[in-house]
């Protein structure tokens, strides 16, 4: 069995904060001595698990906030680029912040394949979305996918918000999304959870479960430990392995009190992309202006 993914425990610095030269196309320094996420270290097996349309209307929001900003947008998390790539194709120029080396990496690669008017309008820079210094500012910074819930403290999360009002123009907007805590799937759970299947370009499989050893109901976080299993075209298993994925969660009204201590005014806070009611939905997707 080959190249199994490897397990280690991330380790969390965000204390110190220096400024980080920009080249188009390519991330320069690290800013924080925080390690990433074990899961970004397979980003081709990611990109197959979270196709472009994984999140229906998700690439479109982001998009139609991006035009009304009007300039060059912040994409806090930018991963392989699902969101930012879009927006990029799409005319809008994209500055995507990532901690993760093999993600940006797999982002350079896609963006290779892309025309070059697309591909010059996006700036990989590698950093902590909670402590950097671009020495810049947007119309519109935001951050996709729930990757605000990898912040597992307070500290961390308050300090990227004031990361973000620092880096908006007056008046400008930050944006995102991440679910709604649902009270049954917040308790740890032994079961194994199968996520889904994707076919993989040589005719074979990938597929994605999950379980949650631990849960901390006081200070809302939680361990899910993510396994994905490779079969090749004749069913064999060529490629296992265990990865953790830790977060936190956030209620609506501790969010607005957040957004608030930090200077930030709520405009929306709905229940998904469609425009749905926070009773209708399972997502929170939001929209704060710096006051």
């Amino acid at each position: 069995m080959g190249g199994s993914l490897r397990s280690w425990s991330p380790d969390i610095s965000c204390r110190t904060r220096s400024k980080v030269r920009e080249r188009t196309g390519e991330s320069t320094r690290r800013l924080t001595n925080r390690p990433p996420m074990q899961y970004t270290q397979r980003p081709d097996l990611y990109d197959l698990i979270h196709p472009e349309d994984f999140m229906p209307g998700e690439r479109e929001f982001y998009l139609a906030l991006a035009r009304e900003a009007g300039g060059p947008v912040l994409e806090l998390a930018y991963g392989t680029g699902r969101v930012g790539l879009y927006l990029a194709r799409h005319g809008i120029e994209v500055v995507g912040l990532d901690l993760s080396a093999s993600m940006l990496g797999r982002a350079r690669q896609v963006l290779a394949g892309e025309p070059l008017e697309v591909s010059r309008r996006v700036t990989l820079v590698e950093a902590s979305m909670a402590d950097f210094d671009l020495g810049r500012r947007f119309g519109l910074i935001y951050v996709p996918f729930r990757a605000f819930l990898h912040l597992r403290t307070q500290e961390e999360q308050r300090s990227c918000l004031r990361r973000v009002a620092d880096h908006l123009t007056d008046g400008g907007r930050f944006a995102g999304n991440f679910f709604q805590p649902n009270p049954l799937l917040l308790p740890s759970y032994s079961s194994v959870r199968v996520d889904g299947t994707k076919a993989t370009p040589d005719g074979g499989r990938v597929v994605q479960s999950h379980w949650c050893p631990r849960s901390d109901l006081v200070e809302q976080s939680k361990l899910v430990l993510m396994r994905l299993e490779r079969f090749d075209a004749a069913g064999r298993l060529v490629e296992s392995g265990v990865h953790d994925l830790e977060l936190t969660w956030i209620h609506g009204r501790e969010w607005r009190l957040l957004l608030e201590i930090e200077g930030f005014e709520l405009e929306r806070l709905e229940g998904g992309f469609q425009g749905q009611s926070l009773h209708e939905g399972d997502e929170y997707v939001w929209v704060a202006r710096r006051r």
